[in-house]
């Protein structure tokens, strides 16, 4: 780094230090390094352009890293370093920001301020002026992909060939033309087809053929000559299915108008009508002007016009390194053109907008208003790659985020809501439980009416009778919940929220608007202010008429936008486009449930069986998983604080380790879950429609092994919003494209700019942060740009021109020599900014020298030489791997379709020819492999045994594809801790020990981990079918079950000391991460409660006035997020009871309050109660 920083202008002065009487002689010798006398200060300025001169240019790399975050005090110190150990020509704090001001108004991007329309102020980077800067960047552009992409269903890996890129995004937002050979053709056209007739493309994209060609194809409507009104002219015919290959159009639309004629054609600008087969109507024509033809052949001005999709994200981070939470809600977003391994990179992460005190929803109607200007005008940019000017037209393709912040950008109560689904009207727990008095959206759809349901979500007050939920309504609930119902549609809850400002538009209308919110669990934040504001117009008012003329007034003053900003872009829909997040909903979900479960519950107490559980996690052999060795201690004493990455880790080697430690039906749920995560982890999809209907099968799977175990866990919303997540891979593509690992580890960066602020503006200061960031980044990356000099006008500079005719390759420049020299080596700047090179594979570790032994004649070509051993590899996919893992290998023996053989084998030697040009660059040439089979399943972890076999085959480096992971088989060999491992601390091996797993028995018996999420795509197809299971009969099972626990509680009332309740097979209760705690603390204090109340009864008069908990761990769930416990509890013996000691009761918390600190005689008059009445035990 400090090479970077010397220009070869400076002098450098050393000095010598002697000490004298305490303190410092120097004697100074000067050496100063004479500048070139060939370069003058403008050659200078040229070699180190945009910047003045070296030290310059580095000092501003410095500053605007993006994980290296400099404050001005900090900025001032380094530059008082530089000064005192004599570099001339060091500028000053004021000056390098000056220059900084001026580069980003020279070629930068800018910060837009917005004044909120709920009051707040905040920021946004000019969305136009990053995607101009992308497309201008050699190091993206060619990666980037504008049209849609058709595989057939043979492959689907990236966003372009997901159903909703091709297919369901509406034709207005794709890219709106095909330049083929010297023409354009735009959609919504006519054009002539070499047999002579007339079709209109409004749709372009390419397919993929079986032998890799690719060709361009457009979905087109027919056209056909028809007479209306003595008007001979065309009539468009909206046949879907009718498919246009690029090069069967004779004539393009401009040829087409000039040639009608010749062919006794009316002219194409004559469109007459519009026919739709499958409504059977006629409609006029309205998508284009037909005489001018597509608005955007006009605006580009004979330039290529692309469509841009955005994976688009929200979320929220702390801007404080300490525990007290600072929540910053920032907008980011990605190009989902770029293929999968771009579009995770930190590199390609762009920022728009963040604040501390300003909503999501707020914000994003800043971003939504950048949108809508991009998607109206177009942004012009200069295309690295073609070398000529392009229009830009971007689209939202999906929302991510959390499951809270989807649900709001949907206009979604939550998932605590009656209705907890976004995607989908399922139904979970009726706040009054009154059939009469629910809201069934699917009634017309399935004809039926609100019946009683329970399900995910708390319960609210209201005024219906409450009862025990009995077998035919909880199997009602368990069936609907593993049901995908009806999808929610945005016009339907745009309809409904219109009809919240109808209702509020009348002073008797707040009540009204409360009402059918809770009724539908449609809500709207940003609507909501609005009508806040409404409200409190008239409040002071007296009168209806007064009332309503102070309303019309506020209705006046309303803003033109007043609901959520989300439903302004027409190409989205919040219910449908906001893809499951697999990461809160898988990893930190359903992992995170179960293993807060296993140790904070079914091990508590257990402290014996915790320390075996960590001893086993830590022994677990980790090699072709891709992570590092487990902290099993770790991973048990902090189980509900752990992070994604930990449970990533348990996901793939829980049932290894915990197969004796839980019930059978909860292994079994556990093992389900391993299998089904590396599924759902594929990052590239062979067989599409197989795929999706076996991911299908193992979430369905997954779902009733849950049941089987308990349905209580269908309490939690995440059990039913995974069954859309096949749907989602379907529209977007595998599922790693829209997780949201990379956004996540992106909150770090946005964090160090917060605590580098000085907190006094920090939307404006983060912001202006990034934006530096991204100049640093486009320059630094060879990235062209239009300079005008320095302080010229942002709005004169990149990204702006309206007029593309005037746009000419000598207005584009990109940065001197200089600053391209420091990033054309790997060093410190381009790890820092992402530009590092690819790792070079398949390099080896020398363990032995050349062998006196010449190789076998197994390989013919290799038989002249000798060989070297090495130590390990690194296979071509990154992998690492040592003698004695195991690997997939490919065969050469060809099987149907043109697939690869694979087979599994364990390393015994890695070899390396002498005098080959791969031993001139340390890498192997071929592995000697032990051959290994895996036709053999176990019946406990239901994976397959690896046999290795008496064979060995030769492998070449190339035919290498991944390792896997192998785990001993310690289930049946009973395999104990008894193994003592030294203890290192501070780097040194102490005396103190450890206990590790000692492998007993044939150590050779081996089981194929295919929970392995690392190469799961190549593991996956060794693994063993999930058993089939009926789903009625374990619902039926199930449910049974659960209503026999809550009878068994209802008997057990009549025993005081009976701690009967809960299932006899681990009922989970996940305290610490599950909000379907158990009932154990809860009962106890009934317990407690009841024995004061005998207590206090003494031999006469009421005896025994509190009961047992009757299913409490399940009702208790429902309540858990709140200050107060819900306990159902039976009345033993209460004479003011009827019928006495035979129903189940609730009763008021002011009940129960009274019964814990009064005596029995006093509580007497508050125990007259009926059935219905609630008790809460605080």
């Amino acid at each position: 780094m400090w090479s970077l920083l010397c220009p070869p202008s400076v002098r450098l002065k050393h000095r010598n230090y002697s000490v004298n009487d305490g303190g410092y002689a120097d004697t100074v010798n000067t050496r100063k390094r004479a500048a070139p006398s060939t370069i003058d200060d403008n050659q200078r300025r040229r070699h180190w352009f945009p910047w003045h001169d070296k030290i310059t240019c580095t000092l501003d790399i410095l500053m605007h890293l993006p994980r290296s975050v400099f404050s001005q005090r900090q900025l001032d110190l380094f530059l008082w370093l530089l000064r005192v150990n004599g570099m001339e020509d060091v500028p000053s704090v004021r000056s390098m920001l000056s220059m900084n001001a001026k580069l980003q108004g020279a070629c930068g991007i800018d910060s837009v301020p917005y004044q909120g329309a709920l009051g707040h102020a905040y920021y946004v980077n000019s969305l136009q002026q990053i995607l101009a800067q992308e497309v201008a960047n050699p190091r993206v552009r060619p990666f980037l992909h504008f049209y849609p992409e058709d595989t057939g269903g043979r492959v689907l890996g990236e966003a372009r060939q997901g159903a909703q890129w091709l297919k369901e995004a509406p034709n207005e937002t794709l890219t709106p033309m095909l330049r083929y050979g010297s023409h354009d053709y735009y959609v919504h056209e006519p054009v002539m087809l070499h047999d002579g007739s007339v079709c209109m493309p409004v749709r372009w994209f390419s397919r993929v053929m079986l032998n890799g060609e690719q060709s361009w194809y457009a979905k087109g409507w027919r056209m056909e000559v028809v007479t209306v009104d003595s008007r001979r002219g065309w009539r468009v015919i909206q046949d879907n299915e009718f498919e246009i290959r690029a090069d069967m159009i004779l004539k393009g639309f401009e040829e087409l108008k000039q040639d009608a004629s010749h062919y006794r054609l009316p002219e194409p600008s004559c469109i007459l009508d519009v026919y739709n087969p499958q409504a059977d109507t006629l409609s006029s024509w309205t998508l284009t002007d037909p005489v001018c033809g597509n608005q955007w052949r006009a605006r580009s001005k004979g330039h290529r016009v692309m469509s841009m999709p955005l994976w688009m994200y929200c979320d929220d981070t702390s801007g404080n390194l300490s525990k007290k939470w600072n929540e910053h809600n920032s907008v980011l977003f990605t190009l989902a053109g770029l293929p999968r391994e771009h579009v995770q990179k930190e590199y390609n992460i762009h920022f728009l907008t963040t604040s501390n005190i300003t909503p999501p929803l707020e914000m994003m109607d800043g971003v939504v208003d950048q949108l809508e200007a991009a998607q109206r005008e177009g942004v012009w940019a200069w295309d690295g790659q073609l070398q000529e000017p392009v229009l830009l037209v971007p689209f939202v393709l999906a929302l991510l985020g959390d499951n809270p912040m989807q649900s709001e950008f949907a206009c979604h109560m939550g998932m605590r809501a009656k209705f907890f689904c976004r995607n989908c009207w399922v139904k979970g727990k009726d706040a009054t439980d009154v059939a009469e008095r629910s809201y069934n959206p699917d009634a017309t759809a399935e004809g039926t009416t609100g019946a009683r349901s329970q399900g995910a979500g708390p319960q609210t007050r209201g005024k219906g009778k409450k009862r025990l939920e009995g077998m035919a309504d909880m199997l009602k609930r368990v069936r609907a919940f593993i049901t995908v119902r009806r999808p929610r549609t945005k016009a339907e809850t745009a309809h409904q929220l219109h009809s919240y400002f109808d209702l509020a538009s009348t002073p008797d209308g707040k009540s009204k608007v409360a009402k059918e919110r809770t009724r539908t669990g449609i809500k709207d934040t940003f609507q909501l202010f609005h009508v806040q504001k409404l409200f409190s117009s008239y409040k002071d008012v007296r009168g209806y008429d007064a009332k309503q003329r102070a309303l019309n007034e506020a209705i006046a003053r309303l803003p033109e936008h007043n609901t959520n900003p989300i439903w302004r872009i027409q190409e989205l829909d919040a219910h449908q486009d906001t893809p499951v997040e697999v990461l809160h909903v898988v990893l930190l979900g359903f992992v995170k449930y179960l293993w807060c479960d296993l140790v904070q519950e079914q091990l508590k107490n257990k402290e014996n069986t915790k320390t075996l559980l960590a001893t086993r996690l830590s022994s677990v052999d980790v090699s072709g998983l891709g992570i590092s060795p487990l902290v099993g201690n770790t991973l048990v004493q902090y189980a509900g604080s752990l992070t994604g990455r930990d449970f990533r880790a348990i996901a793939q080697v829980a049932p290894f380790v915990i197969y004796d430690m839980v019930s059978p039906e909860c292994y079994e749920a556990w093992i389900a879950l391993s299998k089904l995560i590396p599924l759902i982890w594929q990052p590239v999809i062979y067989d599409v429609s197989t795929y999706l209907s076996g991911l299908e099968k193992e979430i369905h799977h997954f779902l009733l092994c849950t049941a089987r175990w308990t349905v209580r866990w269908f309490n939690k919303p995440k059990f039913h919003i995974i069954l859309h997540l096949v749907e989602h891979i379907r529209r977007f593509g595998p599922a790693a494209l829209f997780a949201t690992e990379a956004f996540e580890s992106f909150n770090a960066v946005i964090r160090a700019k917060s605590v580098h602020s000085n907190r006094q503006a920090p939307s404006r200061d983060i912001a202006r942060a990034f934006a530096q960031g991204n100049r640093i980044c486009h320059l630094l990356s060879g990235g062209y740009f239009r300079y005008r000099g320095d302080g010229l006008a942002a709005e004169e500079g990149l990204g702006h021109r309206g007029d593309g005719s005037s746009w000419l390759r000598s207005d584009w420049t990109t940065v001197g020599e200089g600053p391209r020299s420091l990033v054309q080596t790997e060093n410190t700047v381009t790890s820092y900014l992402g530009l590092e090179p690819k790792n070079d594979t398949s390099k080896s570790t020398t363990l032995h020298s050349c062998t006196a032994k010449a190789w076998p004649h197994m390989v013919p070509t290799y038989a002249p030489f000798k060989f070297q051993e090495s130590s390990d590899l690194t296979l071509l996919s990154g992998d690492r791997c040592k003698v004695g893992d195991f690997l997939i290998a490919a065969n050469e023996e060809e099987m149907g379709k043109n697939e690869l053989r694979q087979v599994i084998g364990r390393v015994a030697e890695i070899l390396t020819a002498k005098g080959t040009a791969e031993d001139a660059h340390h890498r192997p040439n071929l592995i000697l492999l032990q051959c290994c089979s895996t036709s053999r399943p176990h019946e406990t972890y239901r994976m397959p045994h690896v046999d290795l076999q008496d064979s060995w085959k030769v492998v070449e480096v190339q035919d290498l594809i991944c390792t896997v992971n192998v785990q001993h088989n310690c289930a049946h060999h009973k395999c104990t801790d008894s193994d003592l491992r030294p203890v290192r601390q501070e780097r040194q091996v102490t005396e103190q020990t450890t206990r590790r797993v000692r492998h007993t028995g044939d150590i050779d018996d081996l089981i194929l981990n295919t929970a392995q999420m690392q190469d799961a795509r190549y593991v996956q197809k060794f693994r063993l079918p999930a058993p089939i299971l009926d789903q009625n009969t374990v619902i039926l099972k199930a449910v049974q079950d659960a209503i026999d626990t809550q009878k068994q509680a209802s008997r057990a009332i009549g025993n005081p000391r009976s701690k009967t309740s809960g299932s006899s097979r681990g009922t989970p209760t996940t305290r610490g991460c599950s909000r379907a705690r158990g009932g154990s603390s809860a009962s106890g204090r009934v317990h407690q409660l009841q024995g004061q109340a005998e207590e206090h009864a003494g031999g006469g008069g009421a005896q025994g006035v509190l009961g047992q908990v009757v299913h409490g761990g399940e009702l208790n769930g429902q309540y858990d997020s709140l200050s107060e416990k819900a306990i159902l509890i039976t009345c033993i013996r209460d004479r003011w009871m009827t019928p006495p000691s035979s129903s189940i009761h609730t009763w008021t918390k002011e009940t129960a309050v009274g019964v814990e600190h009064t005596s029995m005689h006093e509580a007497k008059p508050k125990l007259r109660g009926r059935s219905g009445d609630r008790v809460c035990v605080a």
